[in-house]
């Protein structure tokens, strides 16, 4: 998902959208004399750039396998960059976040046509309803949910077949290039005009037309 970027008073940007890239790590422990060849653990980050790559990737080693920064080295690095797609699919995703009372696992699925794009919204979706900030959040596993296997509301209700969106603006044009005109006298309607809706007899809702009386000729 991009992002959209807008200098405001200050001259500072704002973004609608954080960029989210995805990173393949991996990395192992020094080798020393009791073990020569450390295993090797490799790890998919997502972060907006490498330094919040590698910085993420070395607290889930220090936490998890007692590996630091000071005591490992990194072996590859690798953005992975996914294939431009216009499908949409949904992405679930299983969540690790830690609150002001203690640490919660949640489930989450977004709509979008790259998983980075979901994983964006799932950053502003957690920020807006639980106040989640970023580095509080964990990201344990991401997969692709078919819609028979679809379990929240909001993308099931895209998933149907059929769906309609309502045209809420209709603009008029001429239907030969000859009647097309820079500038006209009166502004033009923009907004989609509709009939009201009635029942099946209309014709009760129609004035009735005065009926002319006809002139009686004089003989």
């Amino acid at each position: 998902m991009g992002f959209s970027g807008k200098k405001g008073n200050m001259g500072k940007e704002q973004f609608s959208l954080k960029k989210i890239k995805q990173y393949l790590l991996v990395a192992r422990g020094k080798p020393t004399d009791k073990d020569p060849e450390p295993k090797v653990y490799r790890m998919r980050i997502f972060a907006p750039n490498t330094v919040v790559a590698k910085s993420k990737f070395w607290g889930f080693m220090r936490k998890q396998k007692k590996i630091k920064h000071s005591n490992g080295e990194l072996v590859a690095l690798h953005e992975i960059i996914e294939n431009p797609s216009k499908n949409v699919q949904v992405f679930g995703m299983v969540v690790r976040y830690q609150s002001r009372t203690g640490y919660h696992n949640m489930y989450k699925e977004y709509r979008d046509t790259h998983v980075c794009g979901a994983v964006s919204q799932m950053y502003m979706d957690m920020a807006g309803r639980h106040r989640a900030r970023e580095e509080t959040i964990h990201i344990v596993r991401t997969c692709i949910v078919p819609t028979n296997k679809i379990k929240r509301q909001e993308p099931k209700i895209f998933s149907a077949g059929r769906v309609k969106f309502p045209l809420l603006q209709k603009i008029s044009r001429p239907p030969i290039k000859k009647y097309k005109a820079f500038a006209r006298a009166r502004r033009p309607t923009l907004f989609l005009q509709q009939m009201p809706t009635y029942s099946h007899n209309i014709k009760q809702y129609l004035i009735p037309k005065k009926k002319k009386k006809k002139k009686k000729k004089k003989k």
